[in-house]
């Protein structure tokens, strides 16, 4: 199972990803991220100042250390194709991802995210489980002051489901 998460220049209908990240165990060394240089793609153009309230990145952060999001997507699809993957947001994950893919020249159907929300759920109805998935988040302790950044939010996810694993 892998967790993927990305940010965004916004929620308008043109906004594009400016991070993403996914993996598969939490740690820090098992998690890919990148921030996306959108300077490098067509059409990239959109940003707003807001963003930064969210998730603090700066446009001349991206600009001065971003990676081209062609060259990420070529990673995305080489280590996330035909994989599980799943996001807690799946809405804005999914038009995020097929939006860097397919400006990348690639089919966004190699990648698929599924609903880490639904899974969740799944896990707490086994006859094993013995808490529900409020329960799970409120006995599972750790701190969200770093979240909104992708891999924060990737690693946080991955202890999270480690966490359910263990008591359901």
């Amino acid at each position: 199972m892998f967790i993927i998460d990305f940010e965004a220049s916004s929620l308008r209908k043109n906004s594009h990803p400016i991070e993403v990240a996914w993996g598969c165990r939490p740690d820090a060394d098992a998690i890919e991220s990148y921030l996306l240089n959108p300077d490098c793609m067509a059409g990239w153009t959109d940003w707003n100042p807001k963003s930064f309230e969210f998730h603090g990145i700066t446009l001349e952060q991206l600009r001065q250390h971003g990676h081209d999001p062609r060259k990420v997507a070529e990673k995305m699809v080489s280590d996330l194709a035909g994989q599980s993957v799943y996001s807690d947001e799946p809405h804005f994950d999914i038009r995020w991802k097929n939006r860097l893919l397919a400006d990348s020249g690639y089919d966004p159907s190699l990648v698929k995210i599924l609903d880490l929300n639904t899974w969740l759920a799944r896990m707490a109805r086994t006859p094993s489980a013995n808490q529900s998935v409020n329960d799970l988040v409120c006995t599972f302790e750790c701190s969200e002051n770093s979240r909104h950044r992708a891999a924060a939010d990737v690693f946080w996810l991955l202890e999270f489901v480690n966490h359910v694993r263990q008591n359901c």
